[in-house]
């Protein structure tokens, strides 16, 4: 699959489904977040991985 073939059957997750990347998986996926296009430079990016107990109440927090 070539990337304008990626970009033009992209789909958005509505709900987010167990089990959540680990390890080298989310260190891929970071990666790639990093890399990608930035609209006017409003880099440095930050990302946030929120995990057992801390996940539970930033939902509720969302609620």
């Amino acid at each position: 699959m070539d990337a304008l073939e990626l970009l033009v059957n992209r789909r958005s997750a509505s709900r987010l489904a167990e089990p959540a990347p680990v390890g080298e998986q989310l260190q891929n996926i970071l990666r790639a977040g990093m890399r990608v296009p930035d609209h006017k430079s409003l880099q440095p990016w930050r990302f946030f991985v929120i995990e057992g107990e801390g996940r539970d109440r930033f939902s509720a927090v969302l609620e």
